[in-house]
């Protein structure tokens, strides 16, 4: 009970797949789902696109009939178009129309995120809000849920009770370290309360978060509460200091006081971690803040 970190099977027809963000393990993590038909959620990033195939091979999972994309931030898409070019343009990607828009044109992100090219991939399927992919004997409702990005979407498997909500609710990476969904460029902050409470009507088990893993029990049961809370105490942070938005370094050393000093994350990942989660929560508030 509680945490599921370790790629493999994970539910009956769920595997986790480590996607290496960072070339790190337990930062992101990607999501087979297995009917008579086989779907892999998200992609992850460039670097990671071989283990990716790797781990899916070994798990006997090939081959992929569909791609679906939770959202359109860099780290979840950026391995589709290497991924379909190793295993074959056939594979359907499903995505949400305004998530459907940056895949297939990437230069609309307007956003500088530093971490290499994203390739265009062509004929992307939208997904609407409700509709259902079907695999054979498994099926994912798809749930809209912005507030992280504005074409985040959820998959809900109703009868395992699993869901799987990529970042729209923030990052839980393990028992020490949870992050708010607050990221550039297109964070919404009334649009996440409203995903939050939509999100509530849903009768789930379990939890598969894009950072990272499973989580199930009484963390899966509160993990609603515990997000909105958690953004709330960076949100109120950020407010308070908007005078020192400019200064990482004090930003990076109050956000891992404050909020992160038991992380066993920053821990091991170190400080550049620590600096990029100060700068992106930085940029977020800045693009969603709107003075009173």
């Amino acid at each position: 009970m509680g945490h599921k970190s370790e790629p493999g099977k994970i539910l009956e027809n769920v595997s986790l797949i480590e996607a290496y963000y960072f070339y790190l393990p337990k930062l992101l993590s990607l999501y087979v789902v297995k009917g008579d038909k086989t779907a892999l959620i998200d992609t992850g990033v460039t670097g990671g696109v071989k283990k990716v195939i790797d781990q899916v091979k070994k798990l006997d999972l090939l081959p992929l009939d569909y791609i679906i994309i939770t959202h359109e931030h860099w780290d979840h898409i950026q391995g589709t178009a290497p991924l379909l070019k190793t295993l074959g343009e056939k594979i359907k990607v499903l995505a949400s129309k305004p998530a459907q828009t940056i895949l297939e044109d990437p230069t609309k992100i307007k956003y500088e995120h530093r971490h290499g090219p994203i390739e265009p991939v062509k004929k992307v399927t939208p997904l609407s809000d409700g509709e259902v992919v079907d695999l054979g004997g498994v099926e994912l409702q798809t749930i809209t849920v912005p507030g992280h990005t504005p074409g985040h979407i959820a998959l809900y498997e109703k009868a395992s009770r699993n869901i799987f909500v990529g970042d729209c609710i923030g990052y839980k990476l393990d028992e020490t370290t949870f992050l708010p969904p607050l990221m550039p460029p297109w964070f919404n902050k009334e649009q996440f309360y409203s995903s939050v409470e939509k999100l509530r009507k849903i009768n789930f088990d379990t939890i598969c978060m894009g950072h990272y893993g499973l989580w199930d029990g009484s963390e899966a049961k509160n993990m609603l509460s515990e997000a909105k809370q958690v953004f709330d105490n960076f949100w109120n942070f950020m407010e308070k200091n908007r005078d020192m938005l400019d200064d990482v370094d004090y930003l990076k050393k109050s956000l891992v006081q404050r909020f992160l000093s038991k992380s066993k994350v920053v821990e091991r990942v170190g400080e550049a971690f620590a600096g990029l989660i100060a700068t992106q929560i930085r940029d977020g508030f800045k693009y969603s803040y709107k003075p009173k």
